[in-house]
């Protein structure tokens, strides 16, 4: 699962195996296994089938004209 910044999870809530939640989204029902949910209230807005959309998101910035090291 995905918990993305700032998502409010409220009440005795399940989420779902492999679901991502929005940046900002505020959950008040249980969240679906494979869907991504959005919004406030949370809907959802997609669903994934039966793969994990929250282990395969590629979140790597790769800007040509953005390079930082350590």
């Amino acid at each position: 699962m995905l918990i993305s910044a700032g998502a409010k999870i409220l009440g005795n809530v399940e989420i779902g195996e492999g679901a991502k939640i929005a940046a900002g989204s505020v959950v008040l029902k249980d969240v679906p296994a494979h869907s991504t949910v959005a919004g406030v209230p949370a809907k959802v807005v997609r669903y994934h089938g039966e793969g994990q959309p929250a282990l395969e998101m590629d979140q790597e910035i790769s800007n040509g004209s953005f390079h930082y090291e350590i």
